[in-house]
This record gives C-alpha cells, sequence and structure tokens, in this order.
C-alpha cells in the first residue's frame, strides 16, 4: 500500500508540475484499470465517425427475414414507411445506442484509452435517447443536433436462432452529415480517427468522411477504417481502394468483406493480395481467428470455440475495439488480435452489440 500512495503522490507531482505540459496535452494517466500492478500510461484520444443510430434489436426465426425479403446476414437500407412493417415483428425488443462505430467506441471506452463520437441526430426521442447513452457511458458526443423533418436513424436487427443478425436500416438524418458542419479545431489533441464505410452510401457523408480523412493527414492523424459490409464494398470499391490509398493507415474487415474488395475467393489470394496492397489490414475470419498482413509481414491468432452463439451483433465492432487499445497501447500485433478476439467471443455470447458488465 505504500508503493501505491508513493506512485499516487509521483503522479500528482508529476501532473501538476509547469514542466509536464506536453505530457498534460497528451494525457498522461495513471491506470490501475487493468492491472494489478500500477503504471503509467500514455492515454490516446479517438475520435470515431459514423452514422448516429439507435438499434432496436429482437430474436426471430428465419422465416420472418425470408417474409420481409432480407437478405440474411447482411445490412439493408431502408425508407421510414418500412419501419413499421418490420417492427410488427419484434417481441420485447431490446434497444440501445448504435451504429458501427458508436459500437466500437463503447467499448474503447471500456479500454485503456479515451473514445468520442461524431455523428448526426435529430432532436427527437430517438436523439435524445442516443445522448443520454452515451452520456451515461461518459462518452462525447462531438456531432451535431439539429431540429429536422428527417427523424434520428435507427437500425432494426433482426436475431435468427444461429445467431446471425440480418440489419435494416433507415438512416434518417444521418444521411444528413454535412463536410459544411466540422468544427476545423474538432481533431485538437485526437491521436487517432475510426471510420465506418458505411458513410459512402450517401453523397454528403461520403464528402464528409473524405474531409475528416484530408484533415487527418494534414495534422499527421492516424486513420483507420471498417469495410463494413459486403455489399457496401461492392458498391464502393474503387472509390474505397482510393479513399484507403490516400487517407487511411489501418483496415478493418471481415472475410466476406475481404472477398469482395479484393475479387479474391480463397484465402490464400485474398492474403497475397493485402500482401501487397500496401496498407496494414486486420480481417477476422469468425471460427478461423484474425488475421494482420501488411507487406511480408503476417500474423495469425486462432479464437476459441464457443458452443452457445446467441448474436452476432457487434462481434466485428467489438473485435476493432479490443484491436485498437492494445494496438494503439503499443503491444505487439499478436496481442491486439488476441484482445480483439476476446471482445468478440464475449459479446456473441449474449443479446445486444454491447458486453455486459457488472
Amino acid at each position: 500500500m505504500n508503493f501505491l500512495k508513493t506512485l499516487d503522490s509521483k503522479k500528482k507531482e508529476i501532473t501538476q508540475s509547469p514542466l509536464c505540459t506536453t505530457f498534460i496535452s497528451k494525457n498522461l494517466f495513471f491506470n490501475r484499470r487493468h492491472s494489478k500492478i500500477p503504471y503509467f500510461h500514455l492515454v490516446k484520444k479517438i475520435l470515431g465517425i459514423g452514422t448516429a443510430l439507435v438499434d432496436v434489436i429482437c430474436q426471430v426465426d428465419d422465416e420472418v427475414i425470408s417474409k420481409l425479403e432480407l437478405s440474411k446476414g447482411s445490412m439493408t437500407l431502408i425508407e421510414e414507411s418500412q419501419i413499421q412493417k418490420i417492427r410488427s415483428n419484434f417481441n420485447n425488443p431490446l434497444m440501445t445506442s448504435g451504429g458501427s462505430v458508436c459500437n466500437t467506441v463503447h467499448e474503447l471506452n471500456h479500454g485503456s484509452h479515451e473514445a468520442s463520437f461524431y455523428g448526426k441526430i435529430n432532436d427527437d426521442e430517438y436523439g435524445n435517447a442516443f445522448i443520454q447513452d452515451l452520456k451515461k457511458a461518459n462518452i462525447a458526443f462531438q456531432g451535431i443536433v439539429k431540429k429536422n423533418e428527417l427523424p434520428t436513424g435507427c437500425c432494426n436487427i433482426l436475431v435468427s436462432p444461429d445467431g446471425e443478425r440480418t440489419m435494416a436500416t433507415h438512416i434518417g438524418i444521418g444521411s444528413q452529415l454535412n463536410p459544411e458542419e466540422i468544427n476545423d479545431e474538432i481533431l485538437n489533441d485526437i491521436d487517432h480517427i475510426y471510420m465506418e464505410s458505411y458513410l459512402w452510401d450517401h453523397d454528403l457523408t461520403k464528402k464528409t468522411l473524405q474531409k475528416f480523412g484530408d484533415m487527418a493527414k494534414d495534422k499527421n492523424i492516424e486513420t483507420s477504417l471498417s469495410l463494413s459490409d459486403p455489399f457496401c464494398v461492392d458498391r464502393h470499391r474503387d472509390e474505397l481502394k482510393e479513399f484507403i490509398t490516400r487517407n487511411v493507415d489501418l483496415v478493418f474487415c471481415n472475410f466476406d468483406e475481404a472477398k469482395m474488395f479484393s475479387q479474391c475467393e480463397t484465402m490464400a489470394d485474398v492474403g497475397l493480395f493485402f500482401k501487397a496492397f500496401g496498407k496494414k489490414v486486420v480481417m477476422t475470419s469468425g471460427a478461423e481467428g484474425a488475421f494482420y498482413f501488411f507487406n511480408d509481414e503476417v500474423s495469425h491468432q486462432s479464437v476459441e470455440k464457443v458452443e452457445n452463439v446467441v448474436d452476432t451483433t457487434g462481434a466485428g465492432d467489438n473485435f476493432a475495439a479490443g484491436f485498437l487499445d492494445y494496438y494503439l497501447s503499443g503491444k505487439t500485433i499478436d496481442e491486439a488480435l488476441k484482445n480483439g478476439n476476446t471482445r468478440a467471443v464475449e459479446v456473441i455470447q449474449q443479446l445486444g452489440p454491447r458486453i455486459k458488465r457488472s
């Protein structure tokens, strides 16, 4: 205990010192959260940029997915008029703030760093619920709130008996995320930006992503991008490749997205493609574990077998959070892959996109 008191005293002495301005600006914290041994830890500030959605999650039979003409395991964009038809098949759904990047930001805030979220919501019931959910998790909302005829977006998530999730998403006001509304100072003190390819589906949101990418490049801020969905990749493959080449340092994808992006069919060919791609790529492949490719460097971490898969919603989002947590802490790629696998395994054994903690 004397050792802990000494270190706590030293922390206070350092952080209050006028000579410590550089360290304070980079958030030097005394971190005991994940270790019995106290240590000084350089906390990174991460900004997640994505579509702000309220997730409405319900377990359904496969027949419901077929009846609604949805593509199982993928995301389908829907109109507001279609929401009620889908919801009529829901019984006691779970509701939470969501969207791919928001899920990752939530889990990152349970790690070693500080993450905030940038998106757009309406000043309506769903928008207020979204903000309140972030506040409960001590996550700063850095985005835009506007009174608009378009509602805050929602994602209807249908979870089939095998745990696969199928999404029917109404973007709402999220489609109006406008590059002209970006505050030039928003990236001050940001160390890493995490983005989603779903934003490529609308012209304004695409331009917003491009502007953030250019701003990050000018400020020498590291960036990462999730490929989000195989159909999204198929719709925008060439433009995404161009954006990644110019503005992205690290790519997250699953094997289906990787196949669509590379236009290869086998694991071996996908691996060869990414080794030659010139960017850091992290790829998950279900029960086969997770892979990392960068030039001649290839890493693989297997994943434990899960007997009871309840819901795969948020598996990739939580994996990305686990990987980034360790990656940004300076741990090895193998350690980061393993931590990503651990987070994904935890979340798929429960309903919803967040790991439940006591």
